[in-house]
């Protein structure tokens, strides 16, 4: 790719893609100031300068169930983003995550002669994994955060390239967890850190047994109960549920550094859960679907892996416990919580932890936009 002008569009469909994307842009910005960006994003996509195009919010539904709820509205605004960008010229597109999303635009590209590049493998690992020979009609390169993720792309034609996960880089091998606090201003107290997710349905479906569970679990007052979320909005929506359970929470706008300077996380499953063990915070990881979803996952035998956060991923094993679907109650959260408060062998854990971080990084900290702008040589 030239060092001129050149028009990127980019789509980052969620919270934690427009994390990623935002850094991605960050670093092509400053190797290749002719770098120009079209985006659909959120707030910290928004801060790089990037022009944006359509706020992620619109995208913000889970599980396919809902997905065919709100499909009308869905097609109606990917149809428009897939309008304005082709109205861009662009050089190159660059989905984020979000394949649900990102591959019906990357076919609307490659359908009128832009390269595509998608950032982040889909779990093809762990879910539907014939979808690489379909990637492949319609995705040029892939960037993969995690290194055994390019061998799945073998032979398909699709130049697979692993570039480390951008929260690997951003947060400390060692975490000062005594100075985060204090960033934070939080009190000196033990901080449990509480994060149903940044999803609607999430935040409804998650939020009241994880207040309760705390609740019960904080009886004597030992913890100070600290949320975050992406925006003003949604951390009322948690207040308020929260508040229902006789649980008041306190709050900050960073998910990063609130777990960071947790001593215990209780999360739901998705990105949030590699923070906290990036952060080396203990976690219980607890999810909930809708039942339709849950059904057709089972019935179609969808998962390949007895286990689905990504920490237990990485691991290729349980290193954190996880409660799902119809086992997530108060009883087995308590349960798991002070299972893993209490942990004689808590030492250990955070040395996997560790290696599991040190694995995550390369060499060079932009090594991702460096493999945009190689791969661009040669699509462009």
């Amino acid at each position: 790719m030239s060092t001129g002008p050149v028009t990127i569009a980019v789509v980052a469909g969620e919270a934690s893609s427009d994390l990623i994307g935002a850094d991605l842009i960050r670093d092509l910005q400053r190797l290749n100031p002719g770098c120009q960006f079209v985006a659909v994003g959120g707030r910290h996509i928004k801060a790089t300068g990037a022009e944006l195009i359509q706020d992620n919010e619109v995208f913000s539904v889970m599980g396919l169930a809902e997905v065919l709820k709100d499909l009308p509205r869905l097609l109606k605004t990917k149809k428009q983003v897939v309008r304005t960008i082709l109205s861009s010229k662009p050089d190159l597109f660059i989905g984020v995550d979000s394949p649900d999303l990102n591959f019906s635009i990357a076919k609307a590209m490659k359908k009128h002669g832009v390269p595509v590049i998608h950032y982040v493998s889909p779990s093809v690992w762990a879910w539907r994994p014939g979808r690489v020979h379909k990637m492949a009609r319609f995705i040029d390169g892939l960037l993969t955060l995690f290194p055994f993720e390019v061998e799945c792309y073998s032979g398909t034609g699709i130049d697979a390239r692993f570039v480390g996960h951008p929260l690997a880089k951003q947060i400390p091998l060692q975490v000062d967890k005594q100075r985060s606090r204090a960033q934070l201003g939080l009190s000196d107290k033990k901080i449990l850190a509480l994060l149903p997710g940044s999803r609607n349905r999430e935040i409804k479906e998650l939020t009241p047994v994880f207040a309760e569970t705390v609740r019960k679990l904080n009886t004597s007052d030992e913890w100070q109960v600290v949320s975050s979320n992406v925006s003003e909005a949604k951390q009322k929506q948690v207040a308020k549920l929260a508040a229902e359970q006789q649980l008041e929470l306190n709050f900050v706008d960073d998910t990063s550094a609130l777990l960071q300077a947790a001593d215990f996380a209780l999360l739901g499953s998705g990105t949030v859960a590699l923070e906290a063990l990036l952060s080396k915070t203990p976690m219980v990881v607890a999810y909930r679907i809708s039942p339709i979803t849950w059904w057709l996952v089972k019935t179609f035998r969808m998962m390949q892996l007895p286990y689905y956060s990504l920490p237990n991923v990485l691991a290729g094993d349980f290193l954190v416990p996880e409660v799902m679907q119809n086992d997530l109650t108060t009883d087995n959260l308590l349960t798991a919580c002070r299972e893993v408060i209490n942990d004689p062998q808590a030492e250990q854990r955070m040395m996997q932890f560790h290696h599991i971080h040190q694995s995550l990084l390369t060499a060079q900290p932009d090594q991702a936009a460096r493999a945009v702008l190689n791969l661009a040589e040669s699509l462009c």
